[in-house]
């Protein structure tokens, strides 16, 4: 495992403003750590080392996209691992072995314990006050939100041409499933025909939820690089105060 690690050290700057080690933890495709890359890529963040991936899933598209952009990346199953305390471990000492500040969750289905020391934020693409919690990833938060539309309008709280809005969130990562206090929302505008075709029931749910998830995935690509410069430059001021 040492000599592993080793392959994927992202030493510290010693010069210019680049000083955060920040890791990405997927689990899927990763089309929100792709987001951070191509930011780091084009030079807009200017706090970051190059970014390194963590993947739990062997296989994940996520994967691949680190190599285009020729970023490390290491797999590390979670089904490898006997039980959430042991897989919680290894990410641990790996963490600590390559000098993370940074962590973010993009898009990994695993609960990741918080590590003393290491700041880490989550991105969840609806309220997650309202429709986080254990299993509310991918397209079952986006079917959350749907039904709750539609609850409201069975019970006259809302009319089918109201104006519904769902709201991808960026925020700290604790010990509760999507706890923690938000740093970024974003208000979506659920487009009206998604709204209908939920309610009428005339399509499969999951169809309109994946409809739903392809309207919120491109604001969460606009919020997590913004998110990853903010939480990058709170801990260099942390540092100098």
């Amino acid at each position: 495992m040492e000599n592993e690690i080793k392959k994927y050290y992202v030493p510290k700057s010693t010069t210019g403003t680049r000083e955060i080690n920040l890791a990405l933890i997927a689990s899927g495709s990763g089309t929100d750590a792709n987001s951070i890359m191509e930011a780091w890529e084009a030079g807009c963040l200017p706090e970051i080392n190059p970014p390194f991936l963590i993947c739990t899933k062997k296989g994940a598209g996520c994967l691949e996209k680190a190599e285009s952009h020729e970023l490390r990346s290491y797999l590390m199953d979670y089904k490898e691992s006997p039980n959430l305390d042991h897989f919680n471990k290894g990410l641990n000492n790996m963490l600590r072995q390559t000098f993370t500040d940074l962590i973010f969750l993009v898009g990994c289905i695993h609960k990741i314990y918080p590590i003393e020391g290491i700041d880490m934020y989550n991105i969840h693409p609806a309220d997650p006050t309202k429709h986080g919690g254990d299993k509310m990833y991918g397209l079952a938060v986006h079917q959350h939100v749907l039904e709750e539309i539609k609850d409201q309008i069975y019970r006259g709280k809302k009319k089918l041409s109201d104006k519904f809005y769902t709201y991808p969130t960026v925020h700290e990562a604790n010990t509760d499933y999507d706890g923690g206090d938000m740093l970024l929302r974003q208000a979506v505008l659920i487009p009206d025909s998604i709204v209908k075709d939920y309610c009428d029931g005339l399509k499969d749910p999951k169809i309109v939820a994946k409809d739903l998830q392809g309207v919120v995935l491109p604001y969460e690509w606009l919020m997590l690089p913004a998110a990853v410069r903010m939480t990058a430059r709170r801990i260099l001021e942390r540092r100098n105060d």
